[in-house]
């Protein structure tokens, strides 16, 4: 039984999550929701069946520490960072796009109760129209309400320049090199997005956001971020250099209309891809610093950006309070979600150790569902400092119902899966892996594993997704690592359990019959392959 006050809607959702995950588990629990004002947000407390929280997050956070660990003594709590957050990529056609709604809403249930408190998507302009999108705004309204009504925070992010598929081709921006100091094309540049510097830009470029604003207006985003790279960007001699010209330019013309539709949201800036087009010149990380003591950008609450890029914002102050943007999808395997399970937990360690005391929290980027696990190692951190080994142990007993002996050993064969994860992408289907040496051993751990478990555990999306990327890479190994008809089964299993029919071809599984594939492909022959096509 779970007790709270019942004129509390958020409570009262708050509790059906819990009652629902109890019910999973078979556990009896008389437990007391208490939303405390005498506790500060980020603050939360366990006492003899009583989770109290300064915020419904809190509640959740502690709910689920519960849940893991129904011994769970008496304490006190305080997150160790404010921002716990993940970035959901809502594009590619991948799991977040295209998983059944009910199925989302589950998930953002779970990475609650691993910590989040706020999440954070993207509505891209260049991939849809408002006026043929009504289904996809729908969809991400409603996992943002969602949140909501678990009294989650979100968050909206947006590229500074973007612009949608048919643009204007006389204002677009230019995105080539070898001009005004950039040294390489701007790489992921969907050549849509609009330059601020031509007569008529910016209005077009407000034009676009507004338009976007008055679809999402009832979101009501807590934060709302404006990107400058990516697809972002403009090379011309008028915004060179982007990160500290025509972005700043367009952050300050558009934060204006955010704050007219959304009032109380702060506004976060990115230094995503600085000095990476410009050969490691630091001039747009130190005109942003100037524009910011200038005081040009004083709406301004935090700034996102990530060694892992560029190190001059953990070097240097930019006068704002940073927050990370871990890269815990895209880590040295091809495609990257191609393989089941890719757990990275002393990559993301390494990071954390370097940065923490520098970050007031993060939103690691999550292009699917195979790395789920990497999502709750950043969580447990952002809330707890925990050491990534030890929560990818807590995952696995809580997740995947493992324990005693057999979780020592497949918490030793998920560990190992970090060394046997690099590997490289050659014609003819095959993916040699860089380190294959205790390829064998984790697949003999996880199949026993596999057939100790219940039914219900051995089907689970979650404990499959190591049982994939086991069983896939032994029978890689076992064939001069070339894709056979076996893994050809497996990765349609994964197509199917993962909802990534018609994801591009980079988020899913290799499943095209082109013999040639692996070999440089021309942009058309990339185009095709993009939305579904195959090439001869």
């Amino acid at each position: 039984m779970i007790r709270f006050d019942q004129n509390d809607k958020i409570l009262g959702n708050i509790a059906r999550v819990i009652e629902a995950r109890l019910a999973k588990k078979k556990l009896d629990a008389e437990l007391t929701l208490v939303l405390d004002p005498k506790l500060a947000e980020l603050e939360s407390r366990f006492e003899d069946g009583v989770i109290a929280g300064g915020s419904y997050p809190d509640i959740l956070y502690v709910a689920g520490k519960f849940l893991r660990n129904p011994k769970l003594e008496n304490g006190s709590f305080k997150s160790f960072k404010p921002i716990c957050g993940l970035y959901w990529a809502t594009h590619n056609q991948g799991y977040a796009e295209t998983a059944p709604i009910e199925e989302l809403l589950e998930d953002i249930e779970d990475e609650a109760l691993w910590g989040m408190n706020i999440i954070e998507m993207w509505y891209d302009l260049a991939q849809h129209k408002i006026e043929e999108s009504a289904d996809f705004i729908q969809r991400l309204l409603t996992l943002m309400r969602h949140a909501k009504s678990l009294g989650l925070k979100t968050a909206l992010i947006s590229i500074a320049n973007e612009a949608f598929d048919d643009s204007p081709e006389e204002l677009r921006a230019d995105w080539t090199c070898g001009h005004d100091g950039y040294t390489l094309n701007l790489n992921a540049h969907y050549h849509r997005e609009i330059c601020p510097s031509k007569k008529g830009g910016m209005e077009k470029i407000i034009e676009y956001r507004r338009k976007m604003l008055e679809a999402f207006k009832d979101a009501d985003p807590d934060l709302v971020g404006i990107g400058p790279y990516d697809q972002g960007g403009c090379t011309c001699p008028d915004c060179a250099p982007w990160g500290g010209n025509g972005y700043i330019r367009c952050v300050e013309a558009v934060t204006p209309v955010i704050k007219e539709y959304f009032p109380r949201a702060k506004i976060g800036l990115s230094t995503w891809y600085f000095g990476t087009f410009r050969k490691g010149d630091v001039s747009e990380f130190e005109l942003l610093k100037k524009a910011i003591d200038e005081g040009r950008l004083e709406e301004v609450a935090y700034i996102t950006s990530e060694p892992q890029v560029h190190p001059w914002p953990f070097e240097h102050s930019l006068g704002k309070p940073l927050i990370g943007f871990p890269e815990i999808s895209m880590c040295g395997i091809f495609p990257w979600g191609g393989y089941g399970a890719t757990p990275v937990p002393m990559k993301i360690q390494k990071l954390w150790d370097a940065n923490r005391d520098k970050l007031e929290g993060g939103f690691p980027y999550c292009e699917g569902f195979y790395e789920d696990i990497n999502k709750a190692i950043v969580l447990r951190q952002y809330r707890d400092d925990q050491n990534a080994s030890d929560t990818v142990k807590e995952y696995l007993a809580y997740e995947c119902n493992l324990e005693g002996e057999l979780l020592d050993e497949v918490h030793t064969a998920v560990m190992a899966m970090e060394e046997t994860h690099r590997r490289t992408w050659e014609p003819g289907h095959r993916y040699p892996i860089t380190v294959p040496t205790k390829i064998f051993d984790i697949e003999k751990t996880i199949l026993k594993a596999h057939a100790a478990l219940d039914e219900q555990t051995k089907n689970s999306k979650k404990w499959r997704l190591f049982y994939y990327r086991a069983i896939i890479d032994a029978e890689l190994a076992r064939n001069d690592f070339y894709r056979n008809d076996k893994v050809l089964q497996y990765f349609n299993e994964m197509i199917e359990l993962y909802h990534l029919y018609n994801a591009n071809w980079y988020v899913k599984p290799d499943i095209m019959t082109d013999e040639k594939y692996g070999r440089p492909l021309t942009k058309d022959e990339l185009k095709i392959i993009a939305l579904g096509g195959t090439i001869d």
